[in-house]
């Protein structure tokens, strides 16, 4: 081998590194940079940190110092190569309905969208401003589809406060939750374990794209494992053609510690979409193996067995290569 082509595979290998280490690995759990956060001793030292308003639990929050004007604070979330759609927010401290009056709310952000470029700067590529309700709950707001990311990076957000609701007895600004959505494309599900297949019906019938075959599932205990193949998972679809057998109703989805629990329609023939918790604040932030449990079903005319005809899995990004 000539020195200018083990200089070639040098180059090729290293780049294949650099997509490794420095696109969704690294951006997935590189959590929320913020510009000031509430100190706290007794809970832990970054108990009120930014990474508490994408840790998919309503208990935490990012809150800001009592001293702090609250209004041109922000945080930062790093996101992968994809095209966001839409941002949610659970505005608030919303332990209970009194710590959701006593501090004050988000009314008004302005969102800054980066890319980040081959030198490994930033470039900023989109702009929203934002308005939120004074509502104890989940709100979804439509942005500007915005791409993030180039041939090798992803990219970052900056949430900035514009404008509150003033908190009834204290001067600090929290907010409990806050995710990206991403739009979502396809990817091919692998079924890591199951807890039972009927007669006739392997779970190899879910995932040969045919609608004629299916796989049941006895109703008692109903579940099965699955993996992404390295892409983050954000929704799992459920189809069951046959109105003999019964259909997924009830179902909860754990994803590296988080559940989400959904209730599917019955609609017989069409897939039905649950989608994952949002992890390191964006949909499809999780790798790692899916835990799917079917709490109850619809019934079948002739059988209690949970039919999928098709079982489907969507993303937002591809983790790793």
């Amino acid at each position: 081998m000539n020195r200018a082509t083990i200089q070639a595979v040098k180059q090729v290998v290293t780049q294949a590194m650099v997509v490794m280490l420095l696109t969704a690995p690294v951006v997935a759990w590189a959590g929320a940079k913020v510009s000031s956060f509430q100190k706290e001793t007794k809970k832990g030292a970054n108990y009120w940190s930014g990474g508490a308003a994408i840790d998919g639990k309503l208990d935490t929050a990012w809150m800001l110092p009592g001293d702090s004007a609250n209004r041109g604070e922000w945080i930062e979330i790093d996101l992968p190569k994809g095209t966001v759609d839409k941002f949610s927010i659970i505005a608030g401290y919303v332990k209970d309905e009194e710590t959701f009056k006593d501090y004050p709310r988000v009314k008004q952000l302005r969102i800054d969208f980066y890319s980040m470029n081959d030198e490994q700067g930033y470039d900023q590529v989109g702009t929203a401003t934002v308005e939120i309700k004074d509502e104890m709950g989940l709100q979804v707001v439509d942005v500007p589809d915005t791409k993030i990311g180039g041939d090798l990076f992803g990219g970052k957000a900056k949430i900035s406060i514009v404008d509150i609701y003033a908190g009834v007895d204290y001067p600090n600004l929290a907010i409990s939750e806050m995710s990206f959505v991403l739009s979502e494309f396809e990817i091919s599900p692998t079924v890591i374990s199951v807890s039972g297949e009927g007669s006739g019906h392997p779970k190899d019938h879910a995932l040969d794209e045919d609608v004629k075959t299916f796989w049941s599932i006895p109703a008692a205990e109903a579940g099965f494992s699955l993996n992404g193949n390295s892409y983050g998972i954000s929704s799992v679809g459920f189809q069951c053609n046959s109105k003999d057998y019964a259909r997924a109703k009830t179902v909860e989805i754990t994803l590296n510690g988080l559940v989400q629990r959904t209730v599917l329609e019955d609609k017989p023939g069409a897939v039905q979409w649950a989608k994952t918790a949002p992890f390191n604040g964006y949909t499809g932030g999780a790798t790692g193996d899916v835990e799917v449990k079917i709490i109850d079903s619809y019934p079948g005319a002739k059988s209690q067995e949970i039919c999928l005809t098709t079982l489907k899995l969507q993303s937002t990004n591809a983790m790793s290569f």
